[in-house]
């Protein structure tokens, strides 16, 4: 194996892949990235895998020896990002890998490329086309509320329902959900699946405005996204995603409109003295102005009044308020939709306008008041 490669060309698909790589796995090899250079194609392929998930990469670049290695992840991703801007000569010799650019030299060992598992190619002629930037925005509203527990493996996915005419992509941990719904226009069979979030939050990260399509291929057991020069393949989660329906009070009878801007403010001034064993704020709706609220035993309290008008009779309810500002932070209008019932029922945020066939509402459960 024997190569030449600019270094602009190279460092982002190597951080990319890298990501992908366990820091610590049993299996040795894992940690690895395969590297390969195909002098008929004028390309080195990157690939990695966590064995729940797997990307492959090519960089286009000057071949002068074909080859095939599993070379140390973390070390490659570190000297590449070290070296200077310019050319990085890549030789094998002696069973090291020769990395050298200007006047740095290094000599990598590496691994037997066959012990590392094959990444199957997909057929993707069979899946279908869908707008990046569309799919980037409903997985960018949703993921958030993805658990990181692993207790109920169904919560720590999204589920994605979709058919010829629509999509509706869902997350919830049991006290934050988000559901994103739009039309669609595609030709392909109805899909019930429930996606890890690693695999599409990596899909997330090589979107870019120059290439709007993405290829996606649902399977049996996998989804596989086809974006650019890169290749992301994922396990699905098999689990039964709960009723999330039955949770949603669509019907909440209080309605209030808040400018998103300056709640925010107020939320991130006022929790500078919340209480980190919950993170609370009580706020207080009356009289077409709301009050938010926070104190800690060992801190002290703080308060902020917004001027809003609401029509119903004095109200309070608590939230996180992290969760609640993950969630102010998402909305796309300058004024948010609050629909609620009373202290310890969900709370509904929309916003105020959606885009043409797009829709999508955030849910966050109350925390209980010291009153109650």
């Amino acid at each position: 194996m024997k190569f030449v490669v600019h270094r602009n060309q190279i460092l982002q698909k190597v951080q990319f892949i890298n990501s992908i790589v366990p820091v610590r796995n049993p299996l040795q090899i894992l940690t690895n990235i395969l590297l390969e250079a195909n002098s008929e194609k004028g390309t080195i392929r990157l690939a990695a895998t966590d064995l729940e998930v797997s990307a492959i990469t090519e960089v286009e670049c000057n071949i002068i020896e074909s080859g095939k290695i599993a070379i140390p992840a973390k070390n490659f991703t570190d000297i590449i990002r070290a070296l200077p801007d310019d050319d990085i000569h890549c030789e094998l010799d002696n069973q090291m890998l020769n990395i050298s650019c200007q006047h740095s030299e290094f000599s990598l060992i590496y691994a037997d490329p066959n012990d590392f598992p094959e990444i199957p190619d997909r057929e993707w002629d069979k899946g279908f086309i869908m707008d990046a930037a569309l799919f980037s925005k409903v997985i960018e509203k949703t993921s958030f509320a993805v658990s990181e527990h692993i207790g109920r493996p169904a919560f720590s996915g999204l589920l994605w329902e979709l058919d010829e005419k629509k999509q509706k992509i869902v997350a919830t941990d049991g006290k934050r959900l988000s559901k994103y719904e739009t039309a669609l226009d595609l030709d392909t069979d109805k899909i019930d699946i429930i996606m890890p979030i690693k695999g599409v939050n990596l899909v997330r990260r090589i979107i870019h405005p120059e290439q709007p399509n993405i290829t996606i291929l649902p399977e049996e057991s996998a989804i596989s996204f086809e974006y650019d020069s890169y290749k992301i393949y994922s396990r699905l989660i098999e689990a039964n995603y709960p009723d999330y329906e039955a949770v949603i009070p669509y019907d909440n009878t209080k309605i209030i409109e808040i400018e998103v801007e300056p709640f925010i403010k107020a939320i991130q001034r006022v929790s500078l003295l919340a209480s980190e064993d919950n993170f609370k704020v009580a706020i207080t709706f009356s009289d077409n102005k709301i009050t938010i609220h926070s104190e800690d035993i060992d801190k002290g309290s703080a308060e902020e009044i917004l001027e809003v008008e609401n029509d119903f009779d004095k109200f309070q309810i608590g939230f996180n308020y992290k969760y609640l500002l993950e969630i102010l932070n998402l909305i796309d209008t300058d004024f948010v939709q609050l629909k609620l019932e009373n202290s310890l029922d969900p709370c509904l945020f929309y916003n105020i306008e959606y885009p043409e066939n797009q829709n999508n509402l955030f849910l966050l459960m109350p925390l209980r008041l010291a009153s109650e």
